[in-house]
């Protein structure tokens, strides 16, 4: 197994060229240094933001990603001054060989069938944003309480307005670097070699990891649930306060640049906040839930398959370096 080490040196890179690029070469972006991208790089403590699969080389240079409008391909270029883009490729003890096109080709099937059926995906960083504040470890960082609770309300909002204007049965959103993963974990049922192997991820639980009883707000809520006994109608008890702030000042006031040590604690309020962003996440990945140990049980089960863009750039243990080089991806949407 080639083993990647989670603490990737990306000073290691070579420069590469578009023309040095296979179909299935996983793509991680660098991100920006402002706003929801400022603080996915500060929670994943990384660079990088966002994930694609580069799908065709040539005359056109075509990538297939989850965005703010769907699951779609895009053109790409090489143009200086645009964002770094990391390459990393599949790759397996004694290498794939000659067979590397034919064996990656189910991959890329797969991608295409997820852009045909036009998978919605609405507000990408955010909700992002708001599945590394659930399902990580962020106890490093000194985040605001109320801050939190506002967020989650904005973002819970907004996926609720999706699912009433856009849903479709058996259709469900992926994070960008989960849609990644997914389809090579479609593609490794029939050649278990297209897994991606993760090895200590962003939402990976730490058995090491005894100081605290909650390290994430999953688990967070979970406690505090199971201390109702899982009747959790209390925490909605509190008047429900509406969010007047707007979402870049949400986003400004959701660290404490103050204090360096400021622990969250439960609440019905923040309780509240969680449980209604796992429902209407669960609802926006078509998973039906009955009562709230199903909500934790179904929530757990997709912090399993939850992967960042930091766990394609430096947590994989079957995939190698191929490089680095400055793409420009184009926002309309591309079709072959």
């Amino acid at each position: 197994m080639i083993e990647q080490s989670v603490f990737f040196d990306e000073s290691n890179e070579k420069s590469i060229k578009i023309s040095d690029l296979k179909p299935g070469d996983i793509l991680i972006f660098d991100g920006e240094d402002h706003g929801i991208s400022l603080l996915i790089k500060k929670f994943t403590h990384s660079n990088v933001t966002h994930g694609a699969l580069f799908m065709q080389g040539g005359d056109i240079a075509a990538i297939a990603d989850a965005g703010t409008g769907g699951i779609h391909m895009h053109k790409v270029e090489e143009h200086d001054g645009s964002r770094f883009v990391h390459v990393r490729r599949i790759a397996k003890e004694g290498g794939f060989g000659e067979d590397f096109d034919k064996t990656i080709s189910p991959v890329l099937d797969i991608a295409r069938d997820y852009v045909s059926q036009d998978l919605p995906y609405p507000y990408s960083d955010l909700v992002l944003l708001a599945m590394i504040l659930i399902y990580k470890d962020v106890s490093d960082v000194s985040l605001k309480q109320a801050a939190i609770i506002k967020l989650l309300k904005v973002v819970t909002a907004e996926l609720k307005k999706f699912i009433d204007e856009k849903f479709h049965d058996g259709k469900h959103t992926m994070v960008c670097s989960s849609y990644v993963y997914q389809c090579y974990l479609d593609a490794s049922k029939n050649n278990p070699d297209l897994k991606i192997n993760i090895k200590n991820g962003d939402a990976d639980f730490d058995p090491n990891y005894k100081a605290k009883r909650s390290a994430t707000l999953l688990d967070l809520y979970a406690e505090h649930a199971a201390e109702y006994l899982y009747n959790t109608e209390s925490f909605a008890s509190e008047k429900d306060e509406p969010v007047t702030e707007t979402l870049d000042e949400i986003l400004d006031n959701l660290v404490n640049k103050e204090e360096k040590h400021v622990s969250l604690v439960k609440g019905n309020a923040l309780s509240h906040a969680i449980e209604e962003f796992l429902k209407a996440l669960m609802n926006a990945c078509g998973i039906t839930i009955k009562n709230v140990k199903e909500l934790i049980e179904n929530a757990k089960k997709q912090q399993a398959m939850f992967v960042t863009p930091n766990d394609l750039y430096c947590h994989t243990t079957n995939t190698e370096s191929i490089g680095k080089l400055m793409l420009y991806r184009y926002e309309d949407v591309y079709t072959p």
